[in-house]
């Protein structure tokens, strides 16, 4: 379970770095009903992770509980793999200029004016149909599931990665919380920071967990090529 969790620690920081998820909180933060909201799309992020993780472990042939990963397991972290390289190179076209300011999406642009239940519809939304987070979370539950490991375990180890995959949007609240007085001057220079580089962090944040599950994948096919 240790060696399982080890393996899916990066991958569920790598969720955790994703810039618009955590520009779209800051925002909700600076709504009326800041808390509610902000709790809101906390519930919504969690448990669409949770549902995007649990129906990799559901899905059959990725584990064999006696006898470790499956060759099932492999492909499908080559199949993540690419799938990451692929989306870093849709989004390199998108990289600004000097000086520019990426603007954000449309559905962005009304985050300010939406309410607790709209609120947990945007985590929802950021966690089970963003392309770049689902493909990682999924990546994170097939570490999970070729770990031979109890469906228990699996679980448990899967609310702990999801958990760490929150810690991204977490960071707002806790600054929230901690500096409500100042937060607004925090949140206005944090937004613009995030806006500039927000397709920057994301190819790296890609390429990096790109190579790793294509690295791991070949690695595990190989055994049982061999």
């Amino acid at each position: 379970m240790l060696n399982a969790f080890s393996l899916s620690l990066p991958i569920a920081l790598g969720v955790a770095a994703s810039p618009m998820t955590i520009l779209a909180l800051m925002i909700l933060l600076m709504t009326p009903r800041a808390l509610p909201n902000a709790y809101s799309f906390l519930l919504g992020w969690f448990v669409g992770l949770f549902l995007v993780g649990g129906l990799v472990l559901i899905s059959p042939g990725l584990n064999e509980y006696t006898s470790g990963p499956t060759p099932a397991a492999g492909w499908i972290r080559i199949g993540l793999g690419s799938l990451f390289f692929l989306i870093s190179l849709i989004i390199s076209k998108d990289l600004p200029r000097r000086g520019q300011v990426t603007a954000p999406p449309r559905w962005m642009e009304k985050v300010d004016t939406y309410g607790p239940f709209q609120a947990m519809n945007v985590g929802l939304f950021l966690s089970i149909l963003n392309l770049k987070n689902a493909a990682m979370v999924a990546s994170g539950a097939v570490v999970i599931a070729a770990g031979g490991l109890s469906f228990i375990q699996e679980v448990v180890l899967l609310i702990i990665f999801c958990f760490i995959a929150s810690l991204g949007v977490l960071f707002p609240v806790i600054i929230y919380l901690l500096f409500r007085s100042v937060v607004e001057a925090v949140f206005a220079k944090m937004k613009v920071w995030l806006q500039r580089y927000s397709t920057l962090i994301l190819m790296i944040v890609l390429i990096a967990f790109g190579s790793w599950s294509l690295y791991r994948g070949i690695i595990l096919v190989g055994l049982y090529a061999g």
